[in-house]
């Protein structure tokens, strides 16, 4: 297969540009940070599945005694990155007769126009939104409103890694979320039980648990005619396990790191991996059946003459079953989501209040609405078809339900178990760009660019170029 070494491997071993937080103390039943441009979390709104429970006996947990006086005829002007927010625009006007315009800007410019806005304290928008990866930084730019009011129902409502993520350094709650993003490996049933002997969650998840466990499942799925992963770059969610890239302003490059860059390497190096990239056609086609060896590179009607395989598993975040799922054709249904090396989560829409907005109590109102109200939950998580919520009281009426996309397994409790686990407290601001460095080094390893020495070397090199202020001890 000599066709890989001319290949960029443009998502082998590159950080998502979201955050990704792992929990080291996950539960021996648990699981394992939003996308690329062309998927962020807007796939948990995927509505051609139906794979959704209906419970209607949750109450809606909200107080209402402040609305009247919040809403007072006023209008809002929202500001968001996905058209979720359009559909909570709706209902909330439904609800209380308050004008809301949406406007859904491009993730690659958002952080740009709202910058530029409220860098110059533009009083034009009401609600903002931010993924995690922007929120830090938004958050030290003063451009999200205290909602201190809201902290007290949110501590007890929401899942806690939501709850601190929406916090800014000086723990003031500023943003939250109507939904959780953590992640999982979601694999083939039907090849476990072929290759294994078994397609239990719990048994799978032993396969997935270290990068080294992971390299050896990779060898029996390929002695048996599959590929473990669509690419090596699965493993980029698993990144910032063992610890922070950043504590005390001290880089930290952990063993766990180094397991990552070198199984990502040898995945590819061995040819364990389909070298069907995220979002290609390839890697659509793969989730419904065969597709040939690095297919992923071209049109596959020109791909021709090539072996044939299957992709065993994929890992990504809640919202990425959705795409699984959709994709899934005649495979659907033949699907299972267990563990891997820690508990992770990726993207995820949080909402707060412009610091110049001059309808601060209606738009808080309206954060309200759509994160601590159970009513408002429980009909997302029913109109989204999938997309995990974070009210824990609804995701515990809903933890029962068995989802037959995938094995009838019980879907929404496994993915809260995975909340649970997650370890905000290890996500720093350096996160994102620091991650892309790592990963650019493991794809120079990849390709053929560096060695492994030269590569770890220009890493340190970028941090250091990057963030004076971080000490890099080599």
């Amino acid at each position: 297969m000599k066709i890989k070494k001319l290949l960029a491997v443009t998502l082998a071993g590159i950080m998502t540009i979201s955050l990704a937080a792992c929990g080291n103390g996950k539960s021996d039943d648990s699981s394992s940070a939003s996308t690329t441009d062309k998927a962020d979390s807007t796939a948990a709104s995927s509505t051609s599945g139906s794979d959704t429970a209906s419970v209607s006996d949750t109450s809606s947990g909200e107080d209402t005694s402040d609305r009247d006086k919040a809403v007072n005829g006023e209008s809002l002007v929202i500001w968001t990155l996905a058209d979720d927010l359009k559909q909570f625009a709706d209902r909330y006007t439904d609800q209380t007769g308050v004008d809301i315009q949406v406007e859904v800007i491009a993730p690659a410019d958002y952080p740009t126009k709202l910058t530029s806005a409220l860098g110059a304290k533009s009083k034009e928008v009401d609600v903002i939104v931010g993924e995690p990866q922007m929120l830090l930084n938004f958050f030290e730019a003063g451009f999200f409103a205290d909602l201190s009011a809201l902290d007290a129902d949110a501590k007890e409502q929401i899942v806690d890694y939501v709850y601190e993520a929406g916090k800014d350094e000086s723990g003031v709650l500023r943003a939250l979320s109507y939904q959780v993003t953590p992640g999982a490996i979601i694999y083939r049933r039907d090849l476990a039980k072929e290759i294994f002997g078994t397609d239990d969650p719990d048994k799978m998840s032993a396969k997935f648990k270290d990068f080294d466990t992971i390299l050896k499942t990779a060898e029996e799925v390929k002695d048996a005619g599959y590929r473990i992963f669509s690419d090596s770059g699965n493993l980029r969610w698993y990144a910032n396990a063992g610890s922070a890239w950043v504590v005390d302003g001290v880089l930290q490059v952990s063993d766990e790191k180094f397991g990552y860059m070198d199984a990502a390497v040898k995945l590819y190096e061995d040819e364990l991996v389909a070298f069907a990239p995220e979002w290609s056609a390839a890697w659509y086609a793969s989730m419904a059946g065969e597709l040939p060896l690095n297919a992923g590179w071209s049109d596959l009607s020109e791909v021709s003459g090539e072996d044939m395989t299957q992709v065993f598993s994929y890992s990504l975040p809640s919202w990425g079953a959705l795409i699984v799922r959709d994709n899934a054709k005649d495979n659907k249904g033949n699907f299972g989501i267990c563990s891997g090396p820690c508990s992770y989560f990726g993207g995820g829409t949080f909402i707060g209040v412009s610091e110049y907005s001059e309808h601060k109590d209606t738009a808080a109102d309206f954060v309200r609405f759509c994160t601590l109200n159970e009513d408002t939950a429980q009909w997302w998580l029913e109109t989204s078809n999938g997309d995990v919520v974070s009210n824990k009281a609804v995701l515990e009426a809903n933890r029962d339900f068995e989802n037959e996309s995938f094995g009838n397994q019980k879907t929404y409790e496994f993915y809260t178990k995975e909340a649970q686990n997650i370890d905000y407290s290890i996500v720093t601001k350096y996160d994102d760009t620091i991650g892309q460095f790592w990963g650019s080094s493991i794809e120079a390893i990849q390709k053929g660019d560096m060695t492994r020495e030269e590569a770890i070397e220009d890493f340190y090199m970028q941090v250091e170029m990057t963030f004076p202020e971080i000490t890099v001890n080599r």
